[in-house]
């Protein structure tokens, strides 16, 4: 039989996240989650030395699920050695330049700086570098992000220079790009509670499970994790009985997630 993912139900507040949310999303999802009565995709998450779930991928969906009153929610916890974690840098259209860096100018938690280094924000053939101020630097993103979020469109790219980005998006306005993170800046991030921005973290799960479809009276029920995790065990391992498990080793292309 092919190795099973890890499956675990796991209470609400032991699933950690390590970055922000965005509530438009988050009401949209749950509002979507509670028409269709189930958990569509387990949450992604590695485990912290205290015990906690830290959520890799499902920021958006555990506030959702938190929305709803869920007692529990389905994670799929894979080793932090086979996880590899990238960057998502933001490219701005469609709104005031001048107005953006006006408020970060009159920001009281970042400064902008001519020095080299990450964050950066580049507009046109110039670029200032966004250091934190009395605060840490996640609160410092956050702050950053909040001048634009909502007040232009964001198109999310792996490779921030000017050449890659005009060679696709030859409308931008600006071009945001952040520090690289590792794998223990957002365990950190999660167990003390200082996020980074929604959208700036890009982890490449293998293995990553899909369609679990798992009701939400399951998820719901009254009895206790360990009696619902016994359960989900049943259930993954009578569809595997059934062959109704499948691994695919080529890309996947989800089209409605």
């Amino acid at each position: 039989m092919q190795k099973l993912p890890d499956l675990r139900v796991a209470p609400i507040e032991m699933i950690r996240p390590h970055e922000d949310f965005d509530p438009f999303r988050v009401d949209r999802l749950r509002n979507r989650i509670d028409a269709d009565g189930i958990q569509i995709n387990p949450m992604v998450c590695t485990v912290a030395p205290n015990g906690s779930y830290v959520l890799l991928d499902g920021a958006t969906r555990r506030e959702a699920f938190n929305r709803l009153g869920m007692p529990h929610a389905v994670v799929q916890v894979v080793d932090r050695a086979a996880v590899s974690l990238g960057t998502w840098h933001h490219v701005l259209h469609n709104g005031d330049v001048e107005h953006l860096e006006s408020a970060l100018k009159g920001s009281e938690t970042v400064e902008l700086r001519g020095d080299e280094g990450t964050p950066r924000l580049t507009f046109g053939n110039s670029w200032h570098t966004v250091r934190a101020v009395g605060t840490s630097l996640n609160a410092a993103l956050n702050a950053l992000v909040d001048c634009y979020h909502g007040k232009m469109t964001v198109t999310r790219v792996i490779e921030p220079s000017i050449a890659s980005v005009s060679a696709t998006h030859d409308d931008w306005s600006a071009i945001v790009e952040f520090p690289e993170l590792t794998l223990d800046d957002v365990m950190t991030a999660a167990i003390e509670a200082d996020y980074v921005p929604a959208g700036i973290t890009r982890f490449v799960v293998p293995d990553r499970a899909l369609r679990l479809n798992i009701p939400l009276d399951f998820l719901r029920g009254t009895e206790e994790t360990e009696e619902k995790q016994a359960e989900l065990d049943d259930i993954i391992a009578k569809r595997a009985r059934e062959g109704r498990i499948r691994r695919y080793d080529e890309p996947v292309i989800i089209l409605d997630d």
